[in-house]
């Protein structure tokens, strides 16, 4: 039972969907390819903006692998239940051979479930998966919710050098609809280097990629071959909800891009979910106008990002009632299977 209940007015407890979790074991071997540990070793030409930088990347560090303080902090911003995924710009192990890429994310998935068992109800996890090999990504999917009693995985928005729609990774989303499982796409990071400089990779780079993401699920036709996908999208679904007129365009206009899709792309948008991790109100209503209320959920990018976050949905203007509800908590408890409380 979730201790401090603050649910919303439809009865469903406060479900942040964006949660972080590291596992320090795991981030000693991948912090090799991960672009936030680069970005923090370029952090500037000074060694006092090198101090900074690695003070704060090591405090970020520790409370994404806290767990025994994450309780009172979740108390703090109003939110029952976090949804726990590994942080994929540290501990993305895609560029790793496949073998030790899996062991990697093994040792990810049971320190998941082990959370989730000693969180006394404050926790719901989302496992991870060696997606650069779409068979073996589904044999681990398989383990992460049959064994290890998890609601799904989260994933990046590419898998080595391939988008998420292309043929090899089809396993991989053919069995995560066989299973119902619930699917997080969050960005490990671009590492092209017009992305380098001043961070661009995470306040530009990661919203290019989730856009990036949603145009393969949808032109090489996996939303189409798998229409029951539960998949959710980090950051609003990147620039992809607000470029749509262009993308709309595109399908009227060029017939040859769409001989995979039987659906406009406005469509396919309403059949995903997205996080209201945009720190923006009119941004966020627009993503509710374009997909609707019952797509999205709540996500605060804990530790790093919004700290307010049911505030945030609360005060943007032009949702009612219900929908600042199901946006809150009700969407979540639907999309990951978790009973209401009566």
């Amino acid at each position: 039972m979730v201790a401090s209940m603050n649910a919303t007015r439809n009865g469903s407890p406060a479900i942040d969907f964006h949660a972080h979790v590291l596992v320090a074991e795991v981030y000693a071997v991948t912090q090799q390819h991960s672009i936030f540990a680069k970005s923090v070793r370029e952090a500037g030409p000074s060694e006092q903006a090198k101090r900074a930088a690695q003070e704060r990347a090591d405090r970020v560090v520790a409370e994404m692998c806290d767990l025994k303080d994450r309780p009172a902090r979740m108390d703090q911003m109003g939110v029952d239940i976090q949804v726990l995924s590994s942080s994929n710009v540290h501990q993305c192990t895609y560029a790793m051979p496949v073998a030790e890429s899996l062991k990697l994310e093994q040792a990810i998935n049971d320190h998941c479930a082990r959370a989730v068992a000693d969180g006394r109800g404050r926790y719901v996890g989302l496992g991870s998966v060696p997606l650069q090999d779409g068979k073996l990504a589904a044999q681990e999917l398989v383990r992460v919710m049959r064994e290890l009693g998890l609601k799904g995985v989260t994933i990046s928005t590419t898998a080595g050098e391939m988008e998420l729609g292309e043929k090899p990774l089809w396993p991989f989303w053919e069995k995560a609809e066989e299973l119902g499982a619930a699917i997080y796409i969050h960005p490990a990071g671009n590492h092209g280097p017009r992305f380098q400089k001043w961070m661009l990779w995470n306040c530009v780079g990661q919203c290019f990629e989730e856009a990036m993401a949603v145009s393969s699920l949808m032109y090489e036709g996996v939303l189409e071959a798998f229409p029951r996908l539960k998949i959710c999208i980090s950051h609003g679904g990147g620039y992809m909800p607000y470029n749509l007129g262009r993308v709309a365009r595109n399908y009227l206009e060029k017939p040859p891009t769409r001989i995979n899709m039987k659906k406009s792309p406005a469509e396919y948008m309403r059949m995903l979910y997205y996080d209201t991790c945009v720190y923006d109100p009119v941004l966020l209503r627009n993503l509710v106008e374009q997909v609707g209320a019952s797509q999205v959920v709540l996500g605060s990018d804990y530790p790093v990002g919004e700290m307010k976050p049911i505030e945030f949905v609360q005060n943007t203007p032009g949702l009612s009632d219900a929908d600042k509800a199901r946006i809150i908590g009700g969407n979540a408890a639907e999309l990951l299977g978790i009973g209401v409380p009566a």
